[in-house]
């Protein structure tokens, strides 16, 4: 990223990161009810500019852009709460709205040095399969483009873990109806079931008995009047490490047509 487009970057989230602003731009509903999920096509987006005809968001790929998006409307309200990140990395974009907004924010990331010890509040090495906190420890748990590398094989810095395991350790660091929030991109990278968009089968992850409230959101799945976004060359690349549950034909379509697209995923863990 240039010095002139990091400036950008900061002022822009110095202006727009304030929760009272965030949540009244993003008042409900800001969905389209399509086929048992929330649409957020992009020209019904509040971040789309119709004068311009173009998104709002002043830097990042237009995945990134959406997930901007989907994080003030999902994170905008955390006053109270103490709340996980996973696989937090260098965007501060959520962490700053949760700690404006009033929540403690502690974070956790496998590139982190592992003699890093776990504190409530830092940043510090974890990973989604061993969250290195007590049981019932959060009211909120979330991940930003996070949730489709948990599994993959290209790339990883560990070992590709199961997604049961890593969902099993959230649920244990939730309190009793603590929310979840992650987001990923389709059609782009990661595991297979992210890159070919397989919806159904990542709705199967979430265990009806152990999880309530569940929703999922569509965002720039229908992209016009913007333009269609697949990734480049070195991301494609390692399509093939990763697809091996689906056809050829179908991931050389997905290639050829497709467009990436965000998809978030928001469940309660139930009270028992």
């Amino acid at each position: 990223m240039s010095g002139a487009t990091d400036s950008v970057r900061k002022f822009w989230h110095a202006w727009t990161i304030h929760p009272a602003r965030v949540r009244k731009l993003w008042q409900p509903p800001w969905w389209q009810e399509s086929e048992g999920f929330r649409d957020i096509p992009c020209r019904a987006c509040r971040k789309f500019d119709a004068n311009r005809q173009a998104c709002a968001v002043p830097y990042g790929t237009p995945s990134r852009k959406c997930a901007v998006a989907a994080i003030e409307a999902n994170l905008n309200d955390t006053a109270g709460q103490s709340v996980l990140e996973i696989g937090y990395g260098r965007w501060a974009l959520a962490r700053n709205l949760v700690r404006r907004g009033g929540g403690t924010w502690t974070g956790i990331d496998p590139r982190q040095p592992q003699g890093s010890p776990a504190r409530m509040g830092q940043g510090n090495h974890g990973h989604a399969a061993a969250i290195p906190f007590p049981n019932a420890s959060f009211d909120l748990v979330y991940g930003i483009q996070t949730f489709e590398h948990w599994g993959q094989k290209a790339g990883t810095v560990m070992e590709p873990s199961s997604y049961a395991d890593c969902l099993h350790e959230i649920l244990r660091v939730l309190k009793p109806g603590g929310r979840l929030y992650l987001d990923a991109p389709m059609h782009y990278h990661g595991h297979e079931m992210f890159i070919m968009g397989d919806v159904d089968r990542l709705r199967c992850l979430f265990d009806n008995t152990l999880w309530q409230d569940i929703v999922m959101e569509r965002w720039r799945r229908e992209y016009q009047p913007l333009t269609r976004f697949m990734p480049g060359a070195k991301v494609l690349a390692e399509w093939p490490v990763e697809i091996s549950s689906y056809p050829e034909s179908e991931a050389n379509r997905l290639m050829q047509t497709g467009s990436a697209w965000l998809l978030t995923f928001k469940a309660r863990k139930r009270s028992r």
